[in-house]
């Protein structure tokens, strides 16, 4: 089934939904079929693939359309929308990244719930939410310069593809990558892990070394069943294609499916490779999970062998060991709240001493560790409750 839409303007992504102008100069904005309320009118045609009109525009999209929809597996429509978040001059209104990326989240759930293998009409929505979150963060100089904070930490295979098509992102404008590259790099990456829809092995919050021999084989599989569900696709360029495909192979040849090494490994799947493994260790896609310090640390000692280094610490630069919020341990006892970062220094962070019955007495100020020598976080001390 295929919507039909007439040339039209994108204004912005809402909750859910995309808000755009058409020529004519009527709003319209795109949902899911299962989200319709049965009030809504239709704004673009529905036509079947056999260029048959389903529905017709001005429809009101009552029950008995949307059972229609539905029957012919139509995941999308554009409805009239009255209440436009435009900008004071009509153009597209970018949100910022953090925006996106909690918008996009639910969109690629419920892509890739009612996903099939090979059976990807509807993957190409996917393909737009990472071109939104290209814009968001061509748009947010500070994230490009300072991605401090992982705000979407969790053991959700969604949020874990949408945080590496978001890092992928940034890393491949930092390394100064040209614009069809970074297109290139967040499509791959959106997509990189819907191999593991298709197999049948643990993946959250394990690693490689505790899966049984068949369950490691058939983990192993999930880069070869993604490529091989989408390499007749024409809306994904080859290089996208190839991020599916060889995400996990190594510098050192140690990777898989192929055992390439780091001459046979291109720069946009290097990029992805490094941000996937970061993201993977925090949320236990794929890895043990492991706390923000353990991930920097194991991303530091894997880098050269088995990561492109210069990736790596381009990586690391940008990313905060401590998150503001996070509750920390010094080495004298004291219990600090991060409040903020150092923009230069990013495990030093700037913390409130919080009280603590069982710790050194505190006076509650604020201390930057950036300026203060002897006081350090004490990583193997736990907070007293």
């Amino acid at each position: 089934m295929n919507v039909v839409c007439y040339r039209y303007n994108l204004l912005c992504v809402g909750n859910l939904s995309l808000t755009v102008v058409m020529e004519s100069g009527i709003v319209m904005k795109e949902v899911f079929v299962d989200d319709l309320k049965g009030t809504e009118i239709l704004a673009v045609p529905v036509i079947t693939e056999s260029n048959v009109v389903l529905i017709q525009s001005d429809t009101i999209l009552k029950q008995e359309y949307i059972d229609k929809l539905k029957e012919h597996n139509q995941l999308l429509v554009y409805v009239k929308d009255d209440i436009a978040n435009t900008t004071a001059d009509g153009t597209r209104h970018i949100f910022n990244i953090d925006e996106t990326i909690n918008r996009t989240q639910e969109i690629v759930g419920k892509v890739l719930d009612r996903h099939i293998y090979k059976r990807n009409s509807d993957l190409s929505i996917i393909g737009e939410a990472a071109e939104e979150i290209i814009d968001s963060v061509i748009s947010d100089p500070d994230v490009i310069n300072s991605m401090t904070e992982i705000r979407n930490i969790s053991t959700d295979l969604y949020t874990h593809c949408i945080n590496v098509c978001s890092l992928s992102t940034v890393m491949a404008l930092k390394l100064k990558m040209t614009k069809k590259q970074v297109k290139n790099i967040a499509m791959g990456a959106i997509l990189h892990d819907i191999g593991l829809k298709y197999i049948q092995a643990p993946y959250i919050d394990v690693s490689e070394d505790e899966l049984s021999p068949k369950d490691e084989l058939e983990y192993k599989k999930h880069t070869i069943y993604g490529y091989s569900s989408i390499q007749d696709e024409n809306w994904i360029s080859d290089i996208s294609k190839e991020i599916i495909l060889l995400h996990h192979e190594n510098i050192d040849g140690t990777g898989f499916p192929f055992q390439h090494n780091g001459s046979k490994i291109k720069m946009e799947i290097r990029i992805v490779s490094v941000c996937d493994e970061f993201d993977s260790l925090i949320s236990g896609i794929g890895n043990k999970q492991l706390k923000m310090y353990q991930a920097i640390e194991y991303m530091k000692v894997h880098a050269e062998r088995e990561y492109d280094g210069a990736i790596v610490k381009k990586l690391l630069e940008s990313v905060a060991v401590y998150p503001v919020g996070m509750q920390v341990l010094t080495n004298e006892n004291e219990v600090g709240e991060v409040i903020r970062q150092n923009k230069d220094v990013a495990d030093r962070p700037v913390m409130k001493m919080v009280p603590c019955v069982l710790c050194r007495p505190s006076p509650g100020r604020n201390l930057s560790l950036s300026s203060t020598g002897h006081l350090a976080i004490d990583l193997r001390g736990d907070i007293p409750s």
